[in-house]
């Protein structure tokens, strides 16, 4: 049975107690990941109305799905970098998702990168092993292995702290100082990370530093041409330094210092129900991937940023000479300079 056969179905005595998810892979012969998917895009209702996956059942409730909306189109953008031995970078647009997704069409950064690559090298046909996924609103660099031991190596100097993420954001309230968020982060079957009140492992804090602060007129005309909703004070344009991510690190931990993303509606109002990941919009790029085995610097293709633009190129600048940026700077070294704890 497809999603959309699924109508004006009753609760019975054999699914009463039921959750909502896994009712409908029973109903609707779905995997878990699109079962849920469907009701995260507001396909499903329970007695006319929108539920959660969470919801358990009734005897004599009323479940109606349908075909989830078709995804935006696919933005075009999807590069080849450049190759450093058995590694591979690729630019994900904005609006794309990193993996296929159960239940959605649209396709994907991995699809159309494993293509570009048997397009670029036909001669060395390779299966791709992606290190990285950003959320669809994301973009910027993602690597990508061509050997299991090539991958192993990276996670290995991943785990000793060697492989540094710099990111930019913009970010809504102004930022004048670095600041260092270390909080723990619950990330387990959530849609919202949750910050904890513990320190996480160094290796999953967040670092952010301000290249730019617009206020007024400014900071108005940059979100107005962005495309985004007007914001009651500044806008900083800030650099995110992570070395291994969690789900939505950056994110959660910049709305729990008061500096959500600009546009971010799920983590500047946790409490309000999350929009469909593929329709969110925010300004988050993932600029350099510095690791033992290569540096990948990508500017983002943002619109036009106000005169202060000439801050964020040279930082770029800085990310290809500066020796401090070293892949091999050690982590105790990095966390030395973290002075300001949140």
């Amino acid at each position: 049975m497809r999603p959309d056969a699924i109508r004006d179905v009753r609760v019975d005595a054999a699914l009463a107690g039921e959750r909502l998810d896994r009712a409908l892979m029973r109903l609707g012969d779905l995997s878990l990941r699109a079962a849920r998917r469907l009701i995260e895009d507001g396909g499903v209702r329970v007695d006319g109305r929108t539920a959660t996956a969470a919801l358990r059942l009734r005897p004599g409730q009323r479940i109606e799905a349908a075909a989830p909306a078709a995804d935006p189109p696919r933005p075009a953008g999807v590069r080849l970098l450049a190759r450093e031995g058995d590694f591979a970078a690729f630019f994900k647009p904005a609006g794309l998702h990193s993996s296929p997704l159960a239940g959605r069409g649209g396709g994907s950064l991995e699809e159309a990168a494993q293509a570009l690559w048997a397009a670029a090298f036909p001669a060395e046909p390779a299966r791709l092993r992606f290190l990285q996924r950003l959320d669809c609103a994301t973009s910027g660099l993602v690597c990508a292995a061509l050997t299991d031991a090539a991958r192993q190596r990276f996670r290995a100097a991943e785990a000793a702290g060697q492989c540094r993420k710099d990111y930019l954001a913009l970010l809504c309230g102004e930022l004048d100082t670095p600041r260092l968020a270390d909080r723990a982060l619950d990330v387990r079957n959530r849609r919202v990370s949750r910050v904890l009140d513990r320190q996480a492992d160094p290796l999953r804090h967040t670092r952010l530093a301000p290249l730019a602060v617009w206020r007024g007129a400014q900071a108005a005309a940059l979100l107005a041409a962005c495309g985004l909703p007007p914001a009651h004070g500044p806008v900083t344009l800030a650099c995110c330094t992570i070395r291994c991510g969690a789900r939505h690190q950056i994110r959660a931990h910049a709305a729990a210092l008061g500096l959500p993303l600009c546009g971010d509606e799920r983590y500047a109002h946790p409490q309000a129900n999350p929009p469909n990941p593929a329709r969110e919009r925010f300004f988050l790029h993932h600029a350099c991937l510095t690791t033992p085995f290569g540096r990948w610097i990508c500017p983002p293709e943002w619109p036009a940023l106000p005169p202060q633009e000439n801050r964020l190129q040279k930082w770029l600048e800085s990310l290809g000479r500066s020796a401090s940026m070293d892949a091999k700077e050690s982590l105790v070294a990095a966390r030395s300079r973290d002075r300001d704890r949140v």
